[in-house]
């Protein structure tokens, strides 16, 4: 009977885990040589640690359910602590120490260009593909047109800064204007960092203005203009100086590495309180915003990374899996998560990661729907968008964004940071907004209001 006891225990744990097997897809464990994945960024910087938490949950999914053609991919981090030098130095080991196929760099335009150099010395002993997430730096893939064969890895999962020059057409030519009727004068603040060099000077040689001169031209007086330090700006002056020229609206053109929490506590008690206020990126992508800075940013408006709407079938999963890891869903994390699953398809097609030029071909053709579009890199050769991810039509950039590549939500803080949507930023997206109801510029509210709603 004990025999028969013992042997009935066997046939149900074996029943029991053939049925766990059963459930997980019977995913065999992958057991070749990994394929390392390096990620050279600040370990500590608000807008780099998520990226690096996102790609080691896309590793972990993907090795759980079989890797890539039999092989795990291992994760590797190289803290550069926000320096060029250190980006170099971590960049140039993830090579020799580690063999990295694949390695990403943080967005800093001044910092991909210095890892670019230095890859490009040592690709032919260390072949890989390099990926810049988020940067915008036209520099970067101009080179890959002018000397193909020296930049060919070069990859930019984000667009170039021109193809932002077709969203601020859009603000200032239909959205803004049917927001805010009677906002006329504008104040602008600028990141000053390399990437927003184009926006402030445009592109004479290719014919295309300035984003002042798009203002002035759709009937708007730019009363104040300044770059500003992108972190430890005190902020006091500048929104003094913005009030006493009468401003009707605050637009700080920023990304990760502007202090936005501080410029926004600061415009909270400032004489510029009641100036409607938009801003550009960094952490006021998320809902951490609200909690950063204390609830301050009341009525601030921003793009909006967080959205429970399906803008693709990915979207709200996406969002789901980064909340229940408590990573904070900003742009680059998207694409940084994307990015991950867009290199496995690549392999898969290149056949292996040995013949560089295969993987090279197959990341110029491959294409994945990701959950804030479709994510595939620019074939044509025309600076500065080939190896960028397509936005734009590299013919008419100023008016041509191409539907569905990228979709980006519009969003203000309003009642207790309550997320309410005020549509998208490109015309070609809108049909595709009426049908996921992301909201209208209508539902803006002036700040004032807001903190008057806020004391009953």
């Amino acid at each position: 009977m004990v025999k028969r006891f013992r042997f009935s225990l066997f046939v149900v744990a074996t029943l029991a885990l053939t049925l766990c097997f059963a459930s997980t897809g019977m995913s065999a464990a992958p057991s070749g040589e990994p394929i390392v994945i390096g990620y050279a960024g600040m370990v500590l910087s608000p807008g780099t640690r998520p990226c690096m938490a996102i790609q080691k949950l896309a590793v972990q999914e993907i090795n759980e359910a079989g890797g890539v053609l039999g092989r795990p991919f291992k994760y590797v981090i190289a803290d550069n602590k926000g320096a060029t030098s250190l980006t170099v130095e971590g960049t140039r080991r993830l090579l020799l120490e580690e063999d990295a196929k694949f390695i990403f760099v943080e967005g800093r335009t001044e910092i991909c260009l210095a890892a670019q150099e230095s890859a490009a010395s040592m690709f032919t002993d260390y072949p890989h593909i390099m990926i810049f997430n988020g940067t915008m730096g036209r520099e970067l893939t101009d080179r890959v047109v002018d000397d193909y064969e020296t930049y060919k890895f070069c990859f930019r999962d984000y667009d170039p800064e021109i193809s932002q020059f077709a969203q601020m057409e859009y603000f200032v030519g239909t959205n803004w204007l049917r927001m805010m009727p009677d906002m006329k004068k504008l104040a602008i603040l600028w990141e000053d960092l390399e990437w927003c060099k184009p926006y402030r000077e445009g592109y004479p040689s290719l014919g295309i203005p300035a984003w002042e001169d798009i203002m002035r031209n759709h009937g708007f007086e730019i009363v104040y203009s300044k770059k500003v330090k992108p972190r430890g700006t005190m902020y006091l002056p500048l929104l003094q100086q913005i009030a006493m020229k009468k401003a009707d609206y605050i637009l700080y053109i920023s990304s990760w590495f502007t202090d936005t929490e501080s410029f926004a506590k600061q415009w909270a008690d400032s004489a510029a309180r009641d100036i409607p206020m938009q801003l550009y990126g960094g952490v006021s992508m998320t809902h951490d915003y609200w909690k950063l800075t204390g609830g301050k940013c009341l009525g601030a408006v921003t793009a909006f990374y967080e959205p429970m709407l399906p803008l693709t079938e990915k979207t709200i999963p996406f969002v789901k899996l980064a909340k229940a890891h408590n990573i904070p869903a900003q742009l680059h994390v998207h694409l940084a998560y994307a990015d991950i699953y867009f290199i496995k398809k690549a392999i898969e097609t290149a056949g292996g990661v040995d013949d560089i030029d295969k993987l090279i071909k197959a990341m110029e053709t491959t294409e994945i729907t990701y959950s804030l579009g479709t994510m595939a890199y620019e074939p044509k050769r025309i600076k500065p968008f080939f190896h960028s991810k397509i936005r734009v039509d590299p013919a008419d950039p100023l008016y041509k964004t191409y539907p569905g590549k990228f979709i980006q939500v519009m969003a203000q803080f309003q009642d207790d940071g309550k997320i309410v949507y005020l549509g998208g930023s490109c015309k070609e997206n809108e049909g595709l907004g009426e049908k996921i109801g992301w909201g209208k510029p209508g539902n803006y509210v002036y700040p004032a209001e807001l903190r008057k709603r806020a004391k009953k």
